[in-house]
C-alpha cells in the first residue's frame, strides 16, 4: 500500500488562493506515483472558515477521493480557531477564541468531511476522535490534539493537549481485537519536538513571531508511552511549517507541516510504501514544471450546502 502524507493547507479564499493550487499538484502528483490513499494532518483552513472546508472537499470530489478508504484527516487548531490575517486580527483574536464553541467546531469539521469518517471504529458516540481506520494490514489511528482556549495555558490557540478522557479512549481503541497484528500509524496535527522554526500560518508577520512560542504539545511523555505500549511506530502530524523526520522514545515521527509552505518554497509530501511490516519512506517534492490539471476555484462556487 502507498500512502502520500501532506498537512498543514491553510486554505483560504481571501488571502491564500496560491494554496489551494498547491494542495491540487500535490494530489496529482502522489495519485501519479501511485498513492492508494491521501492523508492530511490538520489545518485544513486558515481561519476555520467553512468555505474553505469546501474548498477540499471539491478538491477531493474531483479527484474522486472523497471516500472513506481514499482520503483520511484529522483537525487543526486553525480549523478550530482560525488564525490572524491583519494588524486588527491581533487585537480581535483573543476575543474570537473566546467566543467560539470548541465541541460546535469539531462537529462541523466532521460533519463537512463525514465521507472520510465510514467505517471507522471509535469509542465514543459523541465525538469522532479518537478513531481506527483499517484498510488491508494498516491501522489509521486519527487523534485530536486541539487543545481547548485558555488565556494563561493557550492564549493564541495553538498549543495542543490530548486529554485524559481521550487518552483512555486511545487506550481502549488500541487494545481492541481488530487492531492486533495491524500495523498501526498514528495521525495527530501537532509536533512531539521542541520548535524552533518561525511560524508562517497567518499573513502577519508580528504574529508569526509571537505564535511561535506558544506552539507546543502538552503532555507528550504520556502519549508516547501509550504508543510504545502499544506497538505504534509510526506518527504523522504537522503544525511546526517544516518537513522533518525524526524519532522519539522509539517511535518514528513525519512532519508534513511544510507540506505547503517550507524554507524550500517547494510543496512537498511523505511517500509512504507500505509492505508486510516494512515502512519505505521517501521525501517527493514538486518539480516547478508541474502545473495544476485545473485553476482555482472562484468563490461563487461555494455551495450553500455541503453536499454540493
Amino acid at each position: 500500500m502507498k500512502i502520500a502524507h501532506i498537512s498543514d493547507l491553510h486554505l483560504c479564499s481571501n488571502y491564500k488562493k496560491q494554496n489551494a493550487i498547491k494542495t491540487k499538484r500535490l494530489i496529482q502528483h502522489a495519485l501519479d506515483n501511485g498513492a492508494d490513499h491521501i492523508i492530511i494532518t490538520g489545518d485544513i483552513s486558515d481561519n476555520a472558515n467553512e468555505k474553505d472546508f469546501l474548498i477540499l472537499r471539491k478538491i477531493l470530489k474531483t479527484y474522486n477521493i472523497l471516500e472513506w478508504d481514499k482520503t483520511s484527516l484529522v483537525i487543526g487548531n486553525h480549523d478550530i480557531f482560525g488564525g490572524v490575517q491583519t494588524a486588527q486580527d491581533i487585537i480581535n483574536f483573543p476575543a474570537k477564541c473566546i467566543k467560539t464553541n470548541y465541541d460546535i467546531k469539531v462537529q462541523t469539521f466532521f460533519k463537512y468531511f463525514e465521507e472520510l469518517f465510514i467505517n471507522t471504529i471509535s469509542i465514543s458516540d459523541e465525538n469522532p476522535f479518537p478513531f481506527a481506520k483499517i484498510i488491508n494490514n494498516i491501522a489509521l489511528i486519527g487523534m485530536n490534539s486541539i487543545d481547548v482556549y485558555s488565556k494563561i495555558k493557550n492564549p493564541l490557540a495553538s498549543n495542543g493537549l490530548v486529554d485524559k478522557i481521550q487518552r483512555l479512549r486511545l487506550i481502549k481503541l488500541l487494545s481492541k481485537e481488530e487492531l492486533k497484528g495491524k500495523i498501526k500509524i498514528g495521525m495527530i496535527h501537532h509536533h512531539f519536538y521542541k520548535n524552533n522554526v518561525p511560524s508562517k500560518s497567518s499573513e502577519n508577520g508580528l504574529w508569526n513571531r509571537i505564535e511561535n512560542f506558544t506552539m507546543k504539545l502538552r503532555g507528550k511523555k504520556k502519549l508516547l508511552k501509550i504508543f510504545n505500549d502499544h506497538d505504534l511506530k509510526l506518527v504523522l502530524h504537522g503544525h511546526s511549517h517544516e518537513v522533518k523526520e525524526y524519532e522519539r522514545k522509539g517511535v518514528r515521527f513525519l512532519n508534513a507541516g511544510g507540506s505547503i509552505d517550507n524554507a524550500k518554497k517547494v510543496p512537498s509530501m511523505y511517500f509512504l510504501k507500505i509492505n508486510s511490516d516494512e515502512i519505505e519512506i521517501e521525501l517527493l517534492e514538486l518539480e516547478e514544471k508541474l502545473k495544476p490539471t485545473f485553476e482555482i476555484i472562484p468563490e461563487n462556487v461555494f455551495a450553500a450546502s455541503i453536499a454540493g
